[in-house]
This record gives structure tokens, C-alpha cells and sequence, in this order.
């Protein structure tokens, strides 16, 4: 008996299921219930839902029909293999053995010229599976959908197919030259699959195995069952969730209904009969092509059934239909929706079929809620405060109440787990959500499966530090080679430094890679016995930081690079099935250290290997293979492998969309609900037969997803929520949501009722809720409906009013000050406060490592190289650069020549003009001065290093800045001061010119006044930050300092290395005082601007 059972409430079937347990048990109670389901988020909500109504769950087979079906073939088939020959994974090596045999035919042309001519070249296998996955995959979908065509290929009876699409497309204006081209090498490759299946299958084996025979099989044993037969059948199937079969499979549950109870539990929007609902373009086309009038239109329009069951329901309409072509027994169990609120009155109008206006205030409640957002993060925030609000108006409401969902989890994982971890601090924070994230493919979230997967990819790797370093992440990997975090941590600055990029040898066609592994691992192994300064052995400079007790760690790191070469090696050529699956095993082995944490990983991806091996076996696929087709293998089979829903007590469940259809939810949140991605893009095959002749049944992504739509607002029992990329983020310009958002958009707009159309000035705005960019924006705290719960992005009055550290701190006084802090301080004594005084620095070490070898020169590494060339003669400068690109610092190839002649002509001329310093002996001028000030007496020490008799020698190869004046001018005023026969100088690049800096002189008594300025200064800055111009000084003093707080603002910018410091304290500045700073920065600096030399 087939009984079909219908509600518009998924529970309300959920309790028939059980009731019918209750009231008719199985006679055996030992035999398992067979429920079959379309998800496991299905099977674990019914699983709840029985053991809630029956005290008690278990005995429960949960299958999906596809499963079930081949059980109760091989049932009644015992010669039936496990997995049918026709299975779409073994049919693509079936076809990839098959059809480079058959590209000599003229009608495989056009494969031949996807494929190429060339059957040797690196792409063709990969481009071949490819094709034959395709292949497979619509062979496949005719076995389920098409059968009747597969046998009349068989037959070689073409007409027949070609008829039926010429029916189908009488009207459509289609070139039927190339559907018959392809209906010909498709056939063609189907009569080779089938002889190939019958020279190797049993003849039962294979007219059992051929869907198109199976029915007619299976249908006739059916009918002849001996009482041995009938006793494996079940005695009672029931069917729940699921929106569609295919044809076949409903004629078989059909025909096993004759044998034991098949209970159908179906998810219908509305009690009345809407088989007949169809969309609005339908009709319209109808009229376009005559076929009924404009008048007719117009009047079948105004009678139509509801707008969203006919924009969204084909696919349950289609199935709908199918069901009451068998004329089942049916029980309906509907329940009316109650029109407390917005959301329940759409969906009265949908179980009503009815389009009235019922919706009289559409902020009554939130019921229905859309959100345009910026980015999927503001989306992800936004969803965090509405759950608050929720939870602060419902105390009944639990996190387990709520379903998050996404058509791409993956996409928002990253984004949910910062936000929703973000309270979980310990502290018991009241806006922590506890919160599940299921559905992730292990491809993204496994650093097991990750990292085997980046190994397989490995063939064309240029062998990038960092790439490696990623590797080197993983613990499994850390373990096996015996490093520690601290260990990676002392490689990648050694690396780094050793000047390692990517590459493996340093010998290259045409030129040599110093920035290669094996001259890094060279320098790093040579250093744990030479230094650095000991020179040049068998043309490798030893790295110095690896020296003594760091040889250890560098083999550990040689050992590991020397097992990915080994693995790289082995990629470069195709290999036996048999070669790659021990490879592969040796891999893990070699690569992972297995413990308990991650030894299911490891052990899956052992499985994996032998699974595709047997597979692909089993085809007598015997082709070497290449590691491309391997790694994509790899990747399908791995990505179907994901972290499984669990509905947690006490937890919001974030996962995908289709796990989770039809389940009721209190709330039902979907997140990315953006035009390009839902509903799903379906890229039809080009060569698809089925998409000119379609049928009834047919399986549509598009129309699966509209459904599924559907499914999620009809099951959210207080809330619908949806929220999208509707702005952007760079100019604020509106983007489209998924077109059912705007169709759920039309049809609330039209459910207004004209007094509520009234109330609203702007519908839309009221309609879609737009998100500001930023978390902290303003209207995150103003708005009535979205009032945020982050109160720490507020600044609170009392912190704005107030100015940064406006009251001086308490510090201990200082007797002596070092002459190098004092200039640091004058130089930028808003880096020094931060630094010296709070103890706080902005500035992060960046421990990325380059990726490409050196073609041109940074500014930092010429200057560095500049400076070491002013010292060193002509002699010295061949080792030099020989040792400089040894380190890797010079660019590839000839361009080494290029920049080492470049360099030596830019330090020319800052050479001589220091040659006579350079020539001669410096010496260093101590000093140890008391300076009495109007406070204290402060004792300034420190050297002054480059002294050439009487003259202070300075110099920086490059430009001259203001921080370069400010020490010329301190170390100047000391010498006046204190040493009045001795001067200074500082030399500079100007160009390809040499500069030179002086003062002129100036008294004992103005030097000491000038002095005691920076002294007094810097005892004030031990308390509170100097607020002083310190760059472009002499532009700024030109004006009246009216401008002071926009030349600050311009400085944080521009100042990329200690800009931050200035950011952060004009940031919490309430007002600047511009006349005081101007005068502060004339007593500093007035008078340096005055003394430098003429002509300097």
C-alpha cells in the first residue's frame, strides 16, 4: 500500500511517523524501522523528534533512496556486484580508456579538437579526464532520466530520440545539424561502453545493472517472489522530507508498494490543489506565441494562485503531480497558519493561495527581516546584534532555537568564528552566542588534508619559502622532523636573512639562483662551522647565526627539504596506479607524525588512496597517470568529506542550505544572499540532449534551490531573516540581491495594504535594512529597529572631551641623560614618549619572506649596500659583491652586472670626497658635561664617533633629511660649547652630487642657551608628549603656525615608519593649541634654520 501523507508542517508529519509506530508496530521487534531521507540534518532533527515523542529512538535504518534502492536490488539480485558497473565514477575511466580510440572517427571531431592532436603533451590527460567526467556525469543522468534512450543506442535506433526532440522543439528556432552531430558520437561512445561492460559482466549481471533494464527486472521478480524473497523484503518503508524523485525511482517504490507499506511523508505549502500553478513568463510566452490571447492573459494573471508557490514551487509542483498520478491513499494533516504576524500572514496567503493585501504595519514586529550589508563580515556582525536583540525581547528563546545558513559555508566560517568568538573570554560576557559551525569541507579546515593537498600540487612549485614554511605549520608536520614553534619561528629569520626566495638549485640555464634553497641550506650548514667573516669557501659564504650549537636544527631543516625534493622528483612523471598508491602511503608516513588527534585524518586519507586505486582498477584503466588528474581525484573525493551537523544543546547551528531544508526553526537566518549566488548558476552541458527535449521530473539546480527558498521561509516559525551584499564597499553603490530576495521583496510590497503603503515614506528603506560600513558607525547606536550592543566602540563624553594624557605623569628624576637619547628625543619626541616613557611600540616586525628572486633592488638594499661601499677600496670591492650575491642581495643573472656598476657609480663621487677622511685614522670625542639648569643640574654623557683631528665627520648615502640636521646641529652645539676648535660636517647624496652640511659658529653662551632648550624639553617629555613639527621644519616656519594641527595630520600620514605614534595621539586630542606648538617649534629650531652655512 502506498499512502501519501501532507502537511504544511514538517513536525506535524514528523508526529504521524510516530503515531503510526505506535499504533502498528512491526511484528518483529528486532526488525529496524526504513526511513529514508534526502539529508542527514534530516535524519538527526527526526531522530530528536521520535525519541522526544516516543520516549525513545533506536532501531532506526536512516538511508537515502539511491542507497536503499541498489539494497533491495542486490536483495532480489544477489549477483549484483556492491556497486553498480553503470556508477557514474567508474565510467569515467571506462570512458577515458574508451574514447581516445574513437577520436579517429569523423564524428568525434569536435573532441578531437578540444582535446588536441597530441596525445603526449603535458595537458591531455587532465583535459581528457575532465571531458570524460563530463561524459559520465550526462550518461549518468540519462540512465536516471532518459533511459529509454540508452536502449534505442543499443539498438542503433537514432530516429527515434531525434523525433521526440523535434517534437519537443517544433517551435524553438534550434540548428538540428549539431544536435544530431552530437546525438551521433554520443551514441557511438555508449554501444563502446556497453560491449565493453558485456565483455567483461556476467549477461544477468549486466541487464541488472542497466537502469533501463533494472525496472523491467526487478518489476518482473516482483511478480514472481518465492516466500524466501518476500521474507527480505521490509515490511514498511516510510519516505520523509524528500521534494523529488526521479521518474524511475517512483515507478519502483510504486511497484514495492504492492509488497509492504511505503509511507510518503511530503512538505506541502498550501491544502488546496495547486498542480496547475504556473509562473507569469509561462503565460506570457503563450501569448507571445499566439497560442492565447492578450485578453485571456490578463484575466488568467488576475485569477492567479500565489505569486511566490508559482515563482518557487516547480519543483514540489512537479512532484506533487507525479504523486497523484498514482492515485496513493492520501492523509492530510494541515494546519492552518495564524495571522499573529507578518511572517505568518505570507504564509496564509501561500497555504491559501490567495495574493490579498494583509499586512497592515510592516514594523509591527521583525518577523521578516532583510539586511543590505557591505562585505560578508558586516553581515556576519549584523546577524550577532539582531540575535541580541532577539534574546533581550524573548526570554524564551534559545541559541538551539536558531539555524544560520549559507550556500557557501566555507565563505563565512572565518568571519562567524571571529565575531561570535569574540565575547567568549571567560568572563562570562552576556553577548557571547554559543554557536556550532558544521558543513566545512576538510579541504578547508583539516591542516592535515589541506597541506596533503597543497603536497600533490607541489609538481610545478617554484618552491617559495613561504610555501614551505606553510607546510611547516602544520603540527603533524612539525612533530615528525622534531621542531618546535620557537624552532620555526629562529628558521624563517634565518632563512629569510640567508637570503633563501624560492627555487632549488642554484645552477640555472643561463644563470645562477643565489636565492635558492640549496645556496641558503648551504650558507646555513657551512655556518655551523665557519663565520660569517672568515669569507668565501667553495663558492659559499657561511651564514653566521647558524654558528656552534645551531647545526642540529639546520639539518632538521635540510632533512625536510630534502624529503619534499625527493616527493617533487617523484611528481614529474606519470606513474603506475600501483607506484602512486605505495607512494602516497609513504607519503603520510614519511611527512605526518600520526597521534591521536590526527590520526582519523590520516587514516581518511589512506582510505581515499585506496578507494580511487581499486576504483580506477576495476575499470582496467592501465594508462601511467599523471599527477594532475591524481590531485583533482583527490580533491573530488576529499571535498565530499565535511565536519557533520550536530545539533548541539544550547548552541546557534551555523551550516549549509541543503543539509537543513524543511527543517522548523524558531528563527531561520540565511546569509549571502546575493544575486551571483543563489540560486546556484547550472552550466548545462553544451552537448546535453535533455535541455531540448524537457521533462517532467527533471532535476534543475535553479529550481532545487527555489524550493529549497521556499522550504527555509515556510519552516522559520517566528523569523525569517536574510541578509546580503548589497553595498559596496568602496563607493557605496547598490548591488542586487538573489532575484527570490527581490521577488520576496515584490510580494511583501504587495501584501501591503494601501493604508500601510501610506504610512511609509520610503517602502524600500523599510522593506531592506541598510547596514552602515563600519561596526562603530553612529546609526549602529541611534537607530530605533538596530540598536548595537558594542558599547565599546562609543566613546563616551567624558573620554573625548578629555585630551591625550592631559595630566603629566609621575616619573623619577633623571641626573645624567646619554647624548644618543637626547637626539633621539629632538629628532621625534613623539616616538620617544610612546617608546621611552609608556613603554609602547606600534612598529610590528614583518617576517615575510620574498617570493621572487631579485630582478631590481629595493631602496633599503641599495642603501645598505652604499653605505658598506663608502668604506671599502677598490681592492675589496670584488669580494665584496661576490659576497654580497652569495647572499642572495643582488640581482639575477647579468642584472647583477647592471646593478653593481650602478652602484659604484652613485657612491663615486661620495667616495673621493670623503677619501681623505677615510684614508686616515677617526677618533671618538668623549663627552661629560654638567649643565646646570633653572631646575636641576643634569650631566649629559655620550661619544661622538668619526673624529678626523679636529673635524666630526658625518655622512648618510642617501638624501638629506631634517632628523640628519637636527643630530649635525646638536653634535654642532656641543663642539661650541664645550670643544670650540673642533667643527662638523655631514655629507649627503644629492642626486649624483655630494652635499655638505655646516653651521656657521656660534658663542659658548647661545650654545649652552640653545642646549639647555632641548635639556629642559626632554626632562618635560619624561611627563608629557612634546607636541613639535619635526620634518619640513623650515616650510612650516615660513607661515604663522595657523596651520600647525593640518601639518601634524600630513606628518602621520606621510611618515610610514613612526607615523602611528602621531595617529594615535591626535586621535585622542580634543584640541591642539597651534600658536604654542609653532612657538615650541621656533625655540627648537629657529636657530639651526639660521646658522647653517652659505652655500650648504
Amino acid at each position: 500500500m502506498f499512502t501519501l501523507y501532507q502537511s504544511n508542517q514538517i513536525s506535524s508529519l514528523a508526529e504521524m511517523l510516530v503515531k503510526i509506530q505506535q499504533v502498528n508496530p512491526l511484528e518483529d521487534p528486532f526488525e529496524p524501522e526504513t526511513i529514508l531521507i534526502q539529508s542527514q540534518g534530516m535524519a538527526q532533527w527526526l531522530q530528536m523528534q521520535i525519541a522526544e515523542l516516543n520516549g525513545v529512538m533506536g532501531n532506526c535504518d536512516f538511508l537515502y533512496p539511491t542507497t536503499f534502492l541498489w539494497q533491495q536490488y542486490r536483495l532480489l539480485f544477489p549477483e549484483l556486484p556492491k556497486e553498480n558497473i553503470f556508477e557514474r565514477s567508474s565510467l569515467v575511466w571506462r570512458i577515458m580508456r574508451l574514447l581516445p580510440s574513437c577520436l579517429t572517427l569523423s564524428e568525434f571531431a569536435p573532441l578531437k579538437r578540444y582535446l588536441g592532436d597530441q596525445p603526449n603533451k603535458e595537458q591531455y590527460q587532465l583535459k581528457l579526464y575532465q571531458l570524460s567526467a563530463k561524459i559520465a556525469e550526462l550518461f549518468d543522468q540519462y540512465l536516471v532520466y532518459r533511459p529509454h534512450w540508452l536502449v534505442s543506442w543499443e539498438e542503433g535506433n537514432l530516429q527515434a530520440i531525434e523525433n521526440e526532440i523535434k517534437i519537443a522543439t517544433a517551435a524553438k528556432p534550434i540548428d538540428f545539424d549539431l544536435i544530431r552531430a552530437d546525438m551521433k558520437w554520443q551514441s557511438h561512445l555508449w554501444q563502446q561502453i556497453v560491449s565493453d561492460l558485456q565483455s567483461e559482466s556476467d549477461e544477468q549481471v549486466f541487464t541488472t545493472s542497466h537502469r533501463a533494464y533494472l525496472q523491467q527486472n526487478y518489476f518482473a521478480k516482483l511478480d514472481d517472489l518465492t516466500e524466501t524473497e518476500k521474507a527480505k523484503l521490509p515490511k514498511r518503508i516510510f519516505i520523509f522530507g524528500i521534494s523529488s524523485f526521479s521518474p524511475l525511482q517512483l515507478a519502483v517504490f510504486k511497484k514495492l508498494s504492492e509488497h509492504c507499506d511505503i509511507h510518503l511523508f511530503f512538505f506541502n505549502p498550501s491544502e488546496k490543489y495547486w498542480g496547475d500553478s504556473v509562473e507569469e513568463k509561462v503565460w506570457q510566452k503563450l501569448a507571445l506565441s499566439h497560442k492565447i490571447s492578450q485578453d485571456d492573459l490578463d484575466n488568467l494573471l488576475a485569477e492567479q494562485r500565489n505569486k511566490l508557490l508559482n515563482l518557487w514551487g516547480k519543483q514540489g509542483r512537479d512532484f506533487l503531480a507525479q504523486l497523484i498520478e498514482f492515485e496513493p491513499n492520501t492523509m492530510d494533516v494541515f494546519v492552518e497558519p495564524e495571522e499573529n504576524s507578518n511572517l505568518n500572514k505570507l504564509k496564509k496567503q501561500i497555504f491559501s493561495l490567495e495574493n490579498d493585501a494583509t499586512i497592515t504595519d510592516l514594523t509591527a514586529d521583525n518577523s521578516l527581516q532583510i539586511h543590505s550589508c557591505h562585505s560578508p563580515m558586516r553581515e556576519v556582525e549584523v546577524l550577532h546584534n539582531q540575535l541580541l536583540n532577539l534574546f533581550e525581547q524573548d526570554s524564551t528563546l534559545l541559541p538551539k532555537d536558531i539555524i544560520v545558513m549559507s550556500p557557501d559555508i566555507n565563505k563565512y566560517a572565518p568571519y562567524i568564528d571571529a565575531v561570535f568568538s569574540r565575547y567568549n573570554t571567560g568572563n562570562r560576557d552576556p553577548r557571547y552566542i554559543p554557536f556550532s559551525l558544521s558543513d566545512q569541507a576538510f579541504t578547508q579546515v583539516d591542516p592535515i588534508i589541506h597541506s596533503f593537498l597543497q603536497l600533490l600540487a607541489m609538481k610545478e612549485s617554484p618552491f617559495n619559502a613561504e610555501e614551505l614554511f606553510d607546510l611547516l605549520e602544520v603540527n603533524a608536520i612539525q612533530t615528525r622532523f622534531g621542531f618546535s614553534t620557537e624552532d620555526i619561528h629562529t628558521l624563517r629569520v634565518w632563512v629569510r636573512n640567508a637570503g633563501v626566495r624560492s627555487g632549488v638549485e642554484i645552477e640555472q640555464p643561463h644563470w645562477q639562483n643565489y636565492n635558492s634553497w640549496e645556496n641558503g641550506l648551504n650558507r646555513l650548514l657551512l655556518g655551523s662551522s665557519l663565520k660569517e667573516e672568515q669569507g668565501i669557501w667553495e663558492n659559499t659564504l657561511a651564514f653566521g647565526d647558524s654558528y656552534g650549537l645551531n647545526a642540529e636544527l639546520v639539518g632538521r631543516l635540510a632533512s625536510f627539504i630534502e624529503a619534499l625534493l625527493a616527493w617533487v622528483n617523484f611528481l614529474q612523471t606519470p606513474q603506475p596506479l600501483a607506484a602512486w598508491q605505495q607512494a602516497i602511503k609513504n607519503l603520510t608516513a614519511d611527512l605526518y607524525q600520526e597521534n591521536a588527534e590526527n590520526a582519523a585524518s590520516i587514516l581518511l586519507l589512506n582510505n581515499v588512496n585506496d578507494q580511487i586505486i581499486e576504483q580506477i582498477s576495476a575499470t582496467h584503466f592501465s594508462d601511467d597517470l599523471q599527477i594532475e588528474v591524481l590531485a583533482l581525484l583527490f580533491e573530488q573525493q576529499l571535498s565530499q568529506h565535511s565536519q557533520q551537523l550536530n545539533f548541539l544543546v544550547g548552541r546557534v547551528n551555523f551550516a549549509t542550505l541543503l543539509p537543513m531544508r524543511a527543517i522548523p526553526f524558531k528563527v531561520i537566518c540565511l546569509l549571502g544572499m546575493n544575486e551571483a549566488d543563489f540560486p546556484r548558476q547550472q552550466q548545462i552541458n553544451s552537448f546535453d540532449l535533455m535541455q531540448y527535449a524537457p521533462k517532467k521530473g527533471d532535476r534543475a539546480k535553479r529550481d532545487d534551490d527555489r524550493y529549497l527558498f521556499l522550504e527555509a521561509l515556510l519552516s522559520a516559525q517566528q523569523m525569517f531573516y536574510i541578509s546580503y551584499i548589497g553595498q559596496s564597499q568602496k563607493d557605496g553603490k547598490e548591488m542586487l540581491p538573489s532575484i527570490l530576495v527581490s521577488q520576496l521583496l515584490d510580494a511583501m510590497n504587495e501584501a501591503l495594504t494601501p493604508e500601510c503603503k501610506q504610512q511609509l515614506s520610503d517602502e524600500v528603506e523599510v522593506l531592506v535594512r541598510k547596514q552602515p560600513l563600519s561596526v562603530f558607525s553612529k546609526k549602529n547606536f541611534t537607530h530605533p529597529r538596530d540598536h548595537a550592543y558594542n558599547a565599546e566602540w562609543i566613546i563616551k563624553p567624558t573620554v573625548a572631551v578629555q585630551d591625550f594624557l592631559s595630566e603629566p605623569l609621575t616619573n623619577e628624576s633623571v641626573a645624567s641623560l646619554e647624548l644618543d637619547e637626547l637626539i633621539s628625543f629632538v629628532q621625534n619626541p613623539i616616538r620617544f614618549f610612546f617608546l621611552k616613557v609608556l613603554g609602547i611600540s606600534f612598529n610590528t616586525y614583518d617576517d615575510t619572506i620574498d617570493e621572487s628572486e631579485i630582478f631590481e633592488m629595493s631602496g633599503l638594499d641599495n642603501y645598505r649596500i652604499l653605505n658598506e661601499l663608502l668604506t671599502i677600496n677598490l681592492a675589496q670591492q670584488q669580494r665584496f659583491f661576490a659576497e654580497e650575491q652569495l647572499k642572495g642581495n643582488l640581482p639575477a643573472s647579468y642584472f647583477a652586472q647592471i646593478a653593481t656598476q650602478d652602484l659604484i657609480g652613485k657612491i663615486t663621487e661620495m667616495q673621493a670626497a670623503l677619501s681623505h677622511y677615510l684614508a686616515s685614522e677617526s677618533r671618538i670625542l668623549s663627552v661629560n658635561r654638567e649643565v646646570e639648569l633653572e631646575r636641576q643640574t643634569l650631566t649629559l654623557n655620550g661619544n661622538i664617533a668619526n673624529l678626523y683631528q679636529n673635524e666630526v665627520v658625518l655622512w648618510r648615502v642617501g638624501h638629506l633629511r631634517d632628523k640628519d640636521k637636527i643630530q649635525t646641529w646638536i653634535y654642532h652645539l656641543l663642539l661650541c660649547a664645550y670643544f670650540p676648535e673642533k667643527t662638523v660636517k655631514f655629507y649627503y647624496r644629492e642626486g649624483e652630487q655630494v652635499g655638505v652640511l655646516s653651521f656657521e659658529t656660534v658663542s659658548q653662551i647661545e650654545a649652552l642657551s640653545q642646549l639647555s632648550i632641548y635639556l629642559n624639553a626632554y626632562l618635560d617629555g619624561l611627563s608629557q608628549a612634546q607636541l613639535v613639527i619635526y620634518d619640513r621644519i623650515e616650510e612650516y616656519l615660513k607661515g604663522d603656525g595657523t596651520n600647525s594641527e593640518q601639518v601634524l595630520i600630513d606628518l602621520a600620514e606621510k611618515d610610514e615608519r613612526d607615523g602611528s605614534y602621531l595617529h594615535r595621539l591626535l586621535a585622542q586630542t580634543k584640541e591642539l593649541d597651534s600658536q604654542a606648538i609653532h612657538q615650541r617649534t621656533q625655540s627648537w629650531f629657529s636657530l639651526m634654520n639660521q646658522k647653517i652655512a652659505k652655500g650648504d
